[in-house]
């Protein structure tokens, strides 16, 4: 049963709260195939430097690349509602993870016998690049509103990872050159 916030009391929960699907088949090694809803099938998989065949990205890359889409989402629900102002944004993300083979050939030890340093990202870097005329004060702004109502900036949090976001505000393209 999902608890609900007192001050939402008065809000069904049932007609809000929606489940979405994701199947996966394990294929071999590191590989499995994922399908989502009508949507064309996908690997999720190890490089091969990491004993994988390299057929898709890593899970922790695909969370990496879930939390770049949902900021850019929700960028764009509140772009109308706040009438903030961008041309175009783009995203740069890093995470830092515990590559626990590297200590396994060092030992000897097994997976399960390595202490990890990290049970996830050990830290995760995100810079938004976004082509915006708005103040410095609007994209504060905005950045805040972004990041409280980002599902996956929320998810990551509350489970502890250090992130590190910076926004850096260009010029748009559109932009009147100086002397122009």
């Amino acid at each position: 049963m999902t608890q609900v916030n007192p001050e939402l009391a008065d809000i069904n929960g049932e007609e809000r709260i929606k489940s979405i699907h994701v199947s996966t088949e394990y294929i071999s090694r590191y590989q499995s195939v994922n399908r989502i809803r009508d949507l064309p099938e996908f690997c999720i998989d190890e490089p091969k430097d990491l004993g994988g065949r390299n057929s898709g990205p890593t899970a922790l890359e695909m969370t990496l690349a879930a939390l770049n889409s949902c900021s850019a989402m929700i960028m764009f629900i509140l772009r109308g509602e706040f009438k903030f102002d961008f041309e175009d944004v783009r995203f740069e993300t890093d995470g830092w993870i515990d590559v626990r083979r590297i200590e396994m050939k060092r030992t000897g030890k097994t997976y399960s016998q390595v202490e990890p340093i990290a049970a996830h990202y050990a830290r995760v870097t995100q810079r938004v690049y976004v082509r915006t005329t708005e103040s410095a004060d609007r994209i504060a702004f905005f950045r805040d509103e972004v990041e409280r109502l980002c599902p996956m900036q929320r998810m990551l949090s509350d489970a502890g990872v250090p992130l590190e976001i910076e926004w850096i505000a260009e010029e748009p393209a559109s932009a009147p050159r100086p002397g122009n």
